[in-house]
């Protein structure tokens, strides 16, 4: 590997990129069709409307002290680039591959995307074996998919991320989360400040389609002012695509122990409500379009595989406590690693079949019509162009019931109020920015309560 900076920083980077622009690895035909005859044998089956596939890579440095999600640490010794690859990589992904073999056919996946953990702690070859799989099995519309990768400050070089577009990826989201290092080092983060520094001139460099700079909000001893910083030195670095999370305590987290929501160090709710606006206020000022409630991105830089989840479109998912939403049904795999590698060879065999006498509509296990109904309503009102009303009646109006009516009388006073923008003839509803996105759950709880209102009353 060429060490940084051997031939200075504009050469090294102009001889890595020039250096890895081959073609990209040919996809195994023959694997191809074997993958689709088991399929017809009964071996598996896929929803022909999915295209969108999530791939949990779980391992990270260390856990953070808020993160909730199905990781596994390995220590600071997984940071050395060039040091030996831990031999649960290679381990993990084949048990990957073994839960893609049970699926065949279908249509042709649109967007991937490896989330964690931290997927840029993988060797490039185990990406390429995940992604050659995906291939082999589904199909990837290489010219058009949106392929994206989380990447972590200090666990990446530019030959590694110039390895990763060789394969195929062209968006990459970087968690940065702080400028401050005192910050990053009271969330438990592994990188500091120059990692940072380092992490996104590569990014740079890198030439992807398209990056994002990912950041939290809502910190212990975080300040409107250093948070101004934060979001001045973001669009600095002039990203495609910014995402601004609020902490949440888990229960299961170190900071659910050490902290109690709205109480110091943690700002006070009326300083992360100001936190927020800060937020839409700068960046949108910067450019970028406030496309959901987290989100803001430039023009045609939205991130299209999330866009999937918040319109509630069917994925697939593989890995460690990926959660698959297919033929009308969602499926949670087990958390933790060993009882994934149990479920894989036994009831994930089981997953891409459709249930017994399923017609095409949509049906989750455990969930009724009402469930589905308020899941969309919660989705959609992320998004800036909100929840269409219109057509509610066609799709949840069983038995003569008028959900369209229940969902506008209910947002009628917060309407008054500014917190809901409501369209000529109440075809649809959205929530204003910021000050309807804050108070987001208030206005989705009075909705719920008067659809419940509705159904107690027939």
């Amino acid at each position: 590997m060429l060490a940084r900076g051997a031939l200075g920083p504009a050469a090294a980077r102009g001889l890595l990129l020039e250096g890895t622009r081959a073609l990209r690895p040919q996809r195994r035909v023959g694997d191809r069709r074997e993958l689709a005859a088991r399929a017809s044998e009964g071996c598996g089956a896929n929803d022909p409307a999915a295209r969108s596939a999530y791939v949990h890579l779980p391992f990270c440095r260390r856990k953070c002290f808020y993160c909730d999600f199905p990781v596994v640490a390995l220590g600071e010794g997984a940071t050395e680039l060039r040091a030996q690859e831990p031999e649960i990589y290679g381990r993990y992904v084949s048990t990957l591959l073994r839960e893609m073999e049970h699926y065949g056919g279908g249509g042709k996946l649109r967007t991937v995307f490896f989330g964690g953990g931290t997927p840029s702690l993988i060797p490039p070859r185990h990406l390429e074996r995940v992604l050659g799989r995906l291939d082999d099995a589904f199909g990837i519309d290489w010219g058009n998919a949106e392929i994206s990768m989380e990447c972590d400050p200090g666990t990446f070089d530019l030959q590694r991320l110039v390895e990763y577009r060789s394969l195929g990826v062209n968006r990459v989201s970087v968690g940065v989360q702080s400028f401050d290092g005192r910050l990053l080092e009271l969330c438990g983060r592994s990188h500091g400040e120059g990692d940072v520094l380092r992490a996104l001139d590569d990014v740079r460099a890198a030439g992807f389609d398209s990056w994002s700079l990912d950041l939290m909000f809502g910190l212990p001893h975080q300040t409107a002012e250093s948070w101004a910083e934060t979001l001045e030195m973001a669009v600095a670095a002039d990203p495609d695509h910014v995402s601004c999370y609020g902490l949440q305590l888990d229960d299961s987290t170190p900071f659910a122990r050490w902290y109690t929501e709205g109480e110091g160090p943690l700002p006070s709710e009326p300083l992360a409500a100001d936190l927020f606006r800060m937020a839409s206020r700068e960046l949108q000022g910067a450019g970028y379009s406030h496309y959901e409630i987290s989100n803001y991105a430039r023009e045609g830089h939205e991130c299209r595989h999330n866009l999937a989840y918040w319109r509630d479109d069917p994925f697939y998912a593989f890995g460690v406590g990926a959660t698959s939403s297919l033929h009308g049904r969602r499926v949670a795999r087990p958390k933790k690693l060993s009882r994934y590698e149990q479920w894989v060879e036994g009831e994930g065999r089981k997953v891409g079949f459709p249930p017994p006498d399923w017609s095409g509509a949509p049906l989750r296990e455990d969930e009724d019509e009402d469930e589905r109904l308020l899941d969309l309503i919660m989705l959609s009102l992320r998004l800036k162009s909100g929840l269409r009303v219109n057509g509610l009646n066609e799709r949840f109006g069983r038995a003569g019931r008028d959900v369209e009516r229940r969902v506008l009388a209910a947002v009628e006073g917060h309407a008054a109020e500014g917190l809901v923008s409501v369209s000529e003839g109440g075809h649809a509803i959205r929530l204003t920015d910021p000050e309807g996105l804050l108070l987001s759950n208030s206005v989705i709880s009075d909705i719920f309560v008067a659809l419940d209102d509705d159904e107690d009353g027939e």
